[in-house]
């Protein structure tokens, strides 16, 4: 090699390190940014999280966000998810663990906030669909039945049927309130009832609504075993209560925590039986898209004065 060449060779491999150095440096400088922009990351939960009761349990959760974070973090616990969504929509919170519906809540309220990830259940299940499941046995219309329901704070017993209803999408039956899931079942055990509202799991992949797991599987059958029913009307997929993040933290740290939910079920399975209690399969990214669903009962809602 002649030495001008060899001299800009030289320069050239001076040139693309130097690069490399501040390219490397500048990463390393934007995944620190958040650490000195947010002295302290405060999450949201309802005070009735099963998991978060105790003290101990509490500071175990912030203990292992703030180690992975590198900076302080609190737990919130709000008296209400009516709470949860104004302390999350006024960005007294950064970090929240909503319902379905609180999210939508959230959502419409501000705009500020974006899922960022969907717990799974052990079954693989992501999300639900509200039914009206019957005896196997029933042709009459749906408008003659006596259909029986919890009552009207359930948003698959009650409030997705209704919005259906008053959509023009399902025809109004003859309702009966039973007060409780455990109440339905018995109405309609003891033939008060031709059917009722209630929920199955939506797995991904998995084909049509079955109605052996209806309520995620609890054990209804003791009451309905020599009794078959058939789904007779199925929702739109509801993804269930998401993680969620206010627009205003730092990409960086957004994905910090995205990434720590992703690796939590296996470096973590401790804490994710504590922030989960109810979730046993870790997360998956969220799609703001799959909340849209919520989105009219919301509204719907907030127009009559039910908030």
């Amino acid at each position: 090699m002649t030495k001008p060449l060899a001299a800009m060779a030289a320069c050239m491999f001076a040139t693309l390190r130097t690069a490399v150095v501040v390219l490397s440096l500048g990463a390393g400088a934007a995944f620190a940014e958040y650490r000195e922009t947010v002295p302290v990351l405060r999450i949201g939960v309802v005070e009735s999280h099963v998991g978060l009761t105790n003290p101990l349990k509490i500071q175990a959760v912030q203990q292992a966000f703030s180690k992975t974070l590198g900076i302080p973090v609190e737990i919130m616990r709000m008296r209400s998810y009516a709470a949860l969504v104004d302390a999350h929509a006024s960005g007294r919170v950064g970090y929240a663990v909503h319902s379905a519906r609180s999210y939508a809540a959230t959502a419409a309220a501000c705009g500020c906030v974006k899922p960022l990830r969907t717990p799974v259940a052990s079954d693989g299940s992501t999300g639900f669909r509200s039914v009206l499941v019957v005896r196997d046995g029933v042709t009459s219309s749906i408008s003659e039945l006596r259909i029986a329901y919890s009552n009207e704070d359930s948003v698959s017993g009650w409030q997705i049927p209704h919005q259906a209803m008053q959509a023009g999408s399902l025809d109004s039956p003859r309702l009966v309130r039973a007060g409780t899931v455990e109440a339905t079942i018995e109405l309609y055990g003891k033939g008060g009832a031709d059917g009722f509202f209630g929920w199955v799991p939506d797995i991904p992949a998995a084909a049509g609504s079955d109605p052996s797991r209806l309520f995620g599987g609890w054990d209804w059958q003791a009451t309905l075993e020599n009794d078959p029913v058939r789904v007779i009307w199925s929702s739109q997929r509801i993804p269930y209560g998401p993680h969620a993040v206010h627009r205003s933290l730092p990409d960086d740290l957004v994905a910090a925590l995205g990434e720590f939910l992703d690796q939590m079920p296996a470096s973590a399975p401790g804490l994710l039986d504590i922030f989960e209690p109810f979730f046993a399969g870790g997360y998956v990214i969220a799609d703001p898209q799959d909340y849209e669903n919520l989105r009219g009962l919301v509204v719907t809602q907030s127009d009559s004065g039910n908030g």
